[in-house]
């Protein structure tokens, strides 16, 4: 995807109008300009700034003036009165709600959060709570524009009770530490004060400003855009007033300016998914980094397809900056306390068990090895003897089935100990937790880690910031805490030092960058979506408060700056969420509509839902390769694979790929099959000779023997006694086919036994082929294979109705040799034979032959292309591998009628069932 020519390197920076406007005032104090400050956005504006200052002084030898932030400035300054933690602040909201019982327990921990944001917004403009509650309700019921009512009045009460309680606390909250710091700096101002690219300031900040410049000169330092061209663009855009149409505005600009400012450096593109968003992402810094361009800026605004990219650019070997860090639940570290907190909350869960277990942060003394092949022993006890929860199982189950994970499950359930109980203080539940994480390992295996290391700080900083509240706990409540706290914790990486920078769109601001990608730039993420607040926008204006337009405002001035700042630009989204239409961000759709309505030009890639996909989509499948060998042993099953998908009997019986199999924890219609043949077993075996007793004892024996298989599933899942109905409702009209069958001369034999025979190939060679039969009876014609089927006949004959497609039958008759064979349908009103048609030895032979040919093919290097009809692939568990999705969401039709085309190598056509196998659909490139 190109982007436009490249430009020199030796242009001058963004920063040199700063740098000589500071140098206007200032040069007369060089070489010491320590005593100026420079208040900046953020750190990230200081480097650049100060370079632009070095390059204009002419003595290499200088001191250079303060560059901070307002926090920065406040943090300098210290404060005699203690601070109380935000976590012992929350811990206050929430006990007041509590005990008011306003809000469900669950919910009370996210809405104490919300209020206290709401208070430390109204000190960071300043205000004060109200001294009469009157003045309060009138103030915020003339923001609503009605009168005063109870909910109303409930609310309002409810923020200015905490508001009060917050502001008179013991200690000193951060936001008034915050503007007690802000105003001692004020008072012992030194020297000038400069400020650069500030925007959306608190009235704390203002009121900063004004107490300086009563005391030092206070000025503005002017950002210049490098691409005045582009700015013009914008100010036309979103002029301050308005004047004329957009058409006009477009027109009038287009007479100043013939060429259009943004192409061919800025385009726009919209992925088809996920993944093509960020491969084409990739692509393009790929791309940008081989043209010499190395100063990038991946800016996220959806931090989803951020991390995919940084992925994919450090399998490109290209470290990426990440400025925004992440926050700590989503580190691999974070989910040891989070599953350690799961068991004790949830009765020790299967699939949270074995996740801790197998985790490498936990049991750091032990042999890793070892551990994770004792912990793979108690899974696979786990799924055979379908142990759901409760470590007491657990624990008895390791005892027999897998031993070694004996001394892991003690050390477990002694961890789980210490958390029981309660309730106790937050700090008591602190202690607690980092107890349990020591007796499990955990803490070594987290002090090795990064992220792991900042977990283990920021959970014993907690423990120290909450060591004087008193207020006692449940776990649930304390758990909900501990997210809350660690959710606003963020770990950044330190080791990684790269020109290619992922950062927020904020953090852009005032950057000297090449180019740029704007990541998920729809209309969800640009602008981003304002936070939920207690008072809705008119109310928030009424007091004062940042509005939503406010912030979309700050927002808005962050892309302008981006846009005239950074030369080169890919603004990437995903046409498609979840199968639904993705709009984009209306601003880059009236950024697209006066381009064209001014140039009559378009700044979307052509086509817009392709361009992303062929310079970075992975090659289209190929065929495997021929297999070394064959299975030694090749069952029904495995034919029927081969027959219906060869890339699915390559995964499966050749490389011997396989899903691991999770605990049943509901009932399926497999369970429900087996059970059914489990139990006509039993059946038969206790009945061979039906005619020798009784219609009613045949049908208690049925009953009595369905209860009994079906008792333990309906013990563990409820849901199981549905199916159980359901085959009980099939008892008589089983009986009443079993002993027509009877009549008509058919005696059962045997059933569930196995039978294997060799199929000689044409090179010699010979292969094993196997299967476990059902039901064998005897006839008049000669032994008649049986196998069960809990499906209708409909469905059976249409499996039946194309020869070569369904091979079960044949495949059992070449292993029994017998004369005849059919599905027994179990799950119409009445119940029948399915057979197929033709005589079965003819049959038996036709499929020998093609089986014997098939492998033979396969074995001379035949392809083995992924070529599976819809039905097919449905439930497969290898579509993963052959990428049909991604084949198929490359062919989606678009609103505009086109069709995306194949990927090169992959023709267009449906599949035909029941043809031989290893006919080719993909050419080999």
């Amino acid at each position: 995807m190109s982007t436009g020519s490249l430009p020199s390197s030796a242009t001058p920076t963004d920063f040199d109008a700063a740098a000589a406007e500071f140098l206007a005032h200032e040069a007369e104090r060089l070489p010491d300009l320590s005593r100026c400050t420079v208040l900046l956005p953020h750190m990230g504006a200081a480097a650049p700034l100060l370079a632009a200052l070095r390059a204009r002084i002419a003595n290499p030898v200088f001191l250079p003036p303060r560059l901070t932030t307002f926090r920065g400035l406040a943090a300098a300054v210290p404060v005699a009165a203690p601070v109380e933690a935000q976590g012992v602040r929350l811990a206050q909201v929430h006990d007041v709600l509590a005990h008011a019982a306003v809000g469900h327990a669950q919910a009370r921990w996210a809405l104490a959060m919300e209020l206290l944001e709401l208070i430390d917004e109204l000190s960071a403009e300043g205000l004060e709570p109200s001294a009469e509650r009157t003045q309060w309700l009138a103030q915020v019921s003339a923001a609503y524009g009605r009168r005063s009512n109870a909910l109303l009045e409930a609310e309002a009460v409810l923020v200015l009770e905490l508001w009060r309680a917050m502001h008179q606390g013991r200690c000193m909250d951060p936001m008034h530490a915050y503007a007690h710091r802000l105003a001692q700096a004020a008072r012992a101002a030194a020297g000038p004060l400069y400020t650069l690219g500030l925007l959306g300031l608190t009235r704390l900040e203002r009121g900063l400003l004004e107490q300086w410049a009563q005391r030092q000169p206070v000025r503005t330092l002017p950002w210049q855009p490098r691409l005045p061209e582009r700015h013009a663009l914008c100010a036309a855009l979103w002029p301050a007033r308005p004047d004329a149409p957009l058409a006009e505005r477009m027109r009038q600009l287009a007479a100043h300016q013939p060429a259009s400012p943004l192409l061919p450096q800025v385009r726009l593109a919209a992925a088809v998914d996920l993944e093509s968003e960020a491969a084409a992402a990739a692509a393009q810094v790929q791309a940008w980094a081989a043209a010499g361009l190395s100063r990038i800026a991946l800016i996220a605004l959806d931090r989803l397809t951020a991390r995919r990219l940084r992925a994919l650019l450090e399998r490109s070997h290209i470290l990426v900056q990440d400025e925004t860090g992440w926050t700590l639940p989503t580190a691999a570290a974070s989910h040891v306390p989070d599953r350690l907190c799961a068991l004790r909350q949830d009765g020790a869960y299967h699939r949270d068990l074995v996740d801790l277990l197998k985790s490498p942060f936990v049991f750091a003394d032990l042999d890793r090895a070892a551990r994770l092949q004792a912990v793979a022993a108690l899974e696979t006890a786990i799924r055979q003897a379908v142990v759901l929860a409760g470590l007491p199982r657990f624990l008895e189950l390791a005892r027999t089935e897998a031993p070694h994970t004996l001394p892991l499950l003690e050390r477990l359930d002694q961890a789980l100990g210490r958390l029981a109980g309660g309730p106790y203080t937050l700090g008591e539940w602190q202690q607690r937790l980092l107890a349990a994480l020591k007796i499990i390992g955990a803490d070594v295996a987290l002090a090795a880690d990064a992220a792991g290391r900042t977990l283990l700080e920021r959970l014993q900083a907690l423990t120290a910031e909450v060591a004087g509240h008193d207020g006692r706990y449940d776990f649930a409540a304390w758990r909900g805490w501990l997210e809350l706290q660690l959710q606003r914790a963020t770990f950044r990486e330190d080791d990684i030092d790269s020109p290619v920078r992922l950062l927020s769109l904020e953090g852009a601001r005032l950057r000297e960058f090449d180019a740029a990608i704007l990541l998920g730039a729809d209309a969800a993420h640009l602008p981003a979506a304002c936070d939920g607040a207690v008072f809705n926008d008119r109310v928030r204006a009424q007091l004062g408060l940042p509005t939503a337009a406010g912030r979309e405002l700050g927002q808005r001035q962050a892309f302008i700056d981006v846009l005239c700042h950074i030369p080169h630009l890919l603004i990437t989204w995903q046409a498609r969420r979840e199968g639904e239409p993705n709009a984009a961000s209306p601003w880059l759709q009236l950024l697209e509509a006066a381009h064209r309505l001014a140039w009559a030009g378009s700044l979307v890639a052509v086509p817009p839902s392709t361009e992303c996909v062929p310079s970075v989509v992975m090659p289209p499948q190929p065929a495997p390769p021929a297999p070394a060998r064959l299975p030694e042993r090749l069952s029904a099953s495995a034919w029927q694979s081969l027959v219906d998908c060869p890339y699915r009997f390559h995964a499966r019986h050749i490389l011997s790929l396989s899903e691991f199999e999770p605990v049943p924890e509901e009932v399926a219609k497999r369970d429900y099959g087996q059970l059914v043949h489990a139990i006509l077993h039993a059946f038969h075996r206790a009945h061979p000779r039906l005619a020798d007793t009784p219609r009613e004892r045949l049908r208690e024996t049925l009953t009595r023997l369905t209860r009994e298989a079906f008792a333990p599933l309906t013990a563990r899942a409820y849901l199981a006694v549905a199916w159980q109905l359901r085959w009980e409702r099939r008892l008589e009209a089983y009986l009443d086919w079993a002993l027509a069958h009877e009549e008509r001369g058919h005696r059962w034999q045997t059933g569930e036994v196995e039978y294997s025979r060799l199929l000689d190939l044409p090179d010699g060679r010979a292969i094993t082929l196997q299967g476990r039969i059902d039901r064998i009876d005897h006839g008049p014609s000669g032994p008649i294979v049986l196998d069960y089927k809990a499906r209708r006949r409909s469905d059976l004959r249409q499996r039946l109705r194309r020869p070569g497609e369904d091979v079960q039958l044949a495949f059992y008759g070449l292993l029994t040799q017998a004369q005849q064979a059919a599905y027994v349908a179990l799950d119409d009103e009445t119940i029948d034979l399915v057979a197929p048609a033709g005589e079965l030895p003819a049959l038996c032979a036709r499929e020998a032959a093609r089986l014997s040919a098939t492998l033979a093919r396969i074995l001379a290097g035949a392809p083995l292309p992924a070529h599976g009809a819809a039905e097919v692939c449905r439930y497969c568990e290898m579509r993963g591998l052959c990428r049909r999705d991604w084949r198929e969401e490359a062919a989606q039709p678009h609103t505009d009628g086109r069709v995306d085309p194949q990927p090169a190598g992959v023709e267009n056509t449906p599949p035909t069932r029941g043809e031989p196998p290893c006919q080719t659909k993909t050419r080999p490139n």
